[in-house]
């Protein structure tokens, strides 16, 4: 069998806005995704045969709860790529789970985004312009987030239901440190999404002109102080009312004196943006201690 292995980085949403609900049941969104340097890890071998067979083990600190059938994101999208490509495979996943599921962080888009790619390689089929757009399409049909986790952007700005993505040159300063604190509770998308009072379109033009800048405060690289009150993310009005837990850990990063804290996409994880890496550390013990599942990471980069 042939094997290799591969990291799915996670995300945090700098940006997100949602603008309308459409016919179909998905909502128009307008989103600034960053990739960190926090995620799962993936071990694939395949080897051809006469019918596809995959299997898929979890293991890891945030395995539980996590199906290994047909349900699962990672073994859809290993399905998906022997359908598409009419390839018959013996296949055989390991995936070792390190980021909380409903956590707003978008583990499972990753897993399966690297399962993609993985495949690829495994398959020696290169990516060509037309195969690129193709893997795309065939990732959204799967999931909005996961077409972000198959590009090697740092930042890219999503529209559309998230699959309208484009490249946000990243010039930042790697000494940003992040600390995702998550309260151990799960938040379903769609409740979040369901609890929305929508914007009004002034609303929206002002949000519009608030990402905007922060595109271009990042293609600048631009300070921590710059970006800091130009964060924002609609599903907070949301998730705070039915999830007290997560609006009181934010509170608790602001108050810990984390002016740019968040919480990433229908959360329940808050993120917190530092330029001090010893309090970055201070921040986390504490709230470690405390009993929340808390991380420090960066942005991820392609080279790491």
């Amino acid at each position: 069998m042939q094997e290799i292995s591969t990291f799915a980085p996670s995300k945090i949403n700098l940006f997100l806005d949602v603008l309308s609900k459409r016919p179909d049941g998905y909502h128009e969104i307008q989103s600034l995704m960053a990739k960190i340097a926090l995620g799962d890890d993936l071990k694939i071998a395949v080897e051809e045969a006469p019918q596809t067979k995959i299997e898929l083990k979890v293991r890891g600190p945030f395995a539980k709860g996590l199906k290994e059938d047909k349900s699962n994101l990672v073994y859809k999208a290993a399905a998906a790529f022997f359908e598409h490509f009419d390839i018959k495979a013996h296949c055989q996943i390991r995936l070792e789970k390190n980021i909380p599921l409903a956590s707003g962080l978008g583990g499972g888009s990753s897993d399966a985004a690297a399962t993609l790619l993985a495949l690829c390689a495994l398959f020696k089929i290169e990516l060509n312009s037309k195969r690129k757009k193709d893997l795309i399409k065939l990732a959204a049909k799967l999931g909005a987030d996961i077409p972000f986790f198959l590009s090697d952007d740092t930042f890219m700005l999503a529209e559309g239901i998230g699959e309208k993505l484009t490249p946000v040159k990243n010039n930042l300063k790697d000494d940003i440190f992040i600390v995702i604190a998550n309260p151990n509770l799960p938040s379903p998308t769609k409740e979040a999404y369901e609890g929305l009072k929508l914007t009004k379109v002034n609303k929206s033009l002002t949000n519009n002109s608030k990402i905007d800048k922060l595109v271009s405060e990042i293609e600048k690289g631009c300070s921590l102080k710059k970006l800091s009150p130009l964060i924002y993310n609609k599903l907070e009005s949301s998730v705070f009312l039915y999830l007290k837990e997560v609006q009181e850990l934010k509170e608790k990063l602001q108050d810990f004196g984390a002016s740019a804290a968040l919480m990433s996409g229908s959360g329940a994880s808050i993120f917190a943006l530092l330029g001090d890496h010893a309090k970055a550390q201070k921040i986390q013990a504490t709230l470690q201690a405390q009993g929340y599942t808390v991380f420090l990471t960066r942005f991820w980069r392609a080279s790491l």
